[in-house]
């Protein structure tokens, strides 16, 4: 492991201990500490982890998305996952239909119930190429595919990839900064659950950019880590998921990430997905996902959701 480092954000060396010091799930037994950068307040997990052992992580099989993977991907499973599938088809397909996509009259009556579950997007989408990093066994590319995007995906985690291409889909193995596209190859750049987990956010997000055509969009979502779950659980908020975490942001930090990355951060959205439940033990029946279904209805339209959403736009004129 690897003692303090420069705030991949700011640059600032100087940070203060927030007192939190979250247990791992990848190593039993170790905690880690999260720290705050005195100079932009973006909050990180010490000691920072090589990179390699964060890899092993990945490929361990003990990861969700290469657990789905190993179990022939989120595409199988009983009653309750098919009805999760076909809502999020359906949001997918609501958010980013292409012309000449095929209609689904149901869409629209899902897009507004399960949006903050699933996510939605800027409309109208510019252009037809959609890049999603970090696809894990290609669930979303399946669903963007079918409305009319021509997709390719990243991960880094060898398991996911291999299962996302047994299903046909064009998806690398790495990290954003080892893809080899042309600039501006992409209408689209999809970040889920990614940029919490690099190294360097802040040279991901403008490789984002590069990647982007003029007038293209970045879709971004992180685990909020001022959200309610996260002051209310502490370190015992999931959210943390110390060490492959290694940066926690705040509506403050993302934009400014954003920003320094070369794109305009348009809109920003709370975008609660259960991080209160495996801590309060509530999931395992239906009545209590239900509830937290709920709960996180009102944390999100309250501002205090437990994940931000991005929406950030490439200027039309370049970077």
């Amino acid at each position: 492991m690897t003692g303090a480092l420069a705030c991949p954000l700011c640059g600032g060396a100087n940070h203060a201990s927030t007192g939190l010091r979250p247990s791992s799930r990848y190593r039993p037994g170790t905690r880690f500490e999260i720290v705050r950068c005195v100079a932009c307040g973006l909050l990180m997990t010490r000691p920072r982890t090589a990179p390699a052992e964060l890899k092993a992580y990945y490929d361990s099989g003990t990861y969700y998305s290469t657990v789905e993977a190993s179990r022939g991907g989120s595409h199988d499973g009983g009653w309750l996952a098919g009805l999760r599938r076909d809502v999020r088809r359906h949001v997918v397909h609501y958010y980013y239909a292409r012309p000449g996509a095929p209609a689904r009259p149901a869409a629209a009556v899902w897009a507004r119930l399960a949006r903050r579950r699933f996510g939605w997007a800027p409309r109208p989408l510019p252009g037809s190429r959609l890049l999603d990093v970090g696809c894990g066994d290609g669930a979303f590319l399946l669903d963007a595919r079918a409305a009319g995007w021509d997709v390719a995906g990243l991960d880094i985690s060898e398991h996911a990839a291999a299962n996302a291409s047994k299903l046909g889909l064009p998806v690398a193995v790495g990290e954003l900064v080892d893809l080899v596209y042309p600039p501006e190859s992409f209408d689209v750049v999809r970040l889920w659950s990614v940029l919490e987990h690099l190294l360097d956010p802040l040279a991901g997000m403008q490789e984002a950019a590069r990647l982007l055509r003029p007038g293209g969009w970045a879709i971004l979502q992180v685990p909020n880590a001022s959200g309610l779950a996260a002051r209310m659980l502490g370190a015992q908020w999931s959210g943390w998921d110390v060490p492959v975490h290694v940066s926690h942001f705040t509506p403050a930090t993302l934009t400014r990430l954003v920003a320094q990355g070369g794109l305009r951060p348009a809109e920003l959205h709370h975008t609660s997905v259960g991080t209160m439940a495996p801590t309060l033990k509530v999931s395992a029946t239906a009545v209590g996902r239900l509830a937290i279904a709920l709960a996180d209805q009102i944390l999100d339209a309250a501002g205090l959701g437990d994940c931000i959403m991005c929406f950030a736009r490439k200027p039309a004129g370049g970077t």
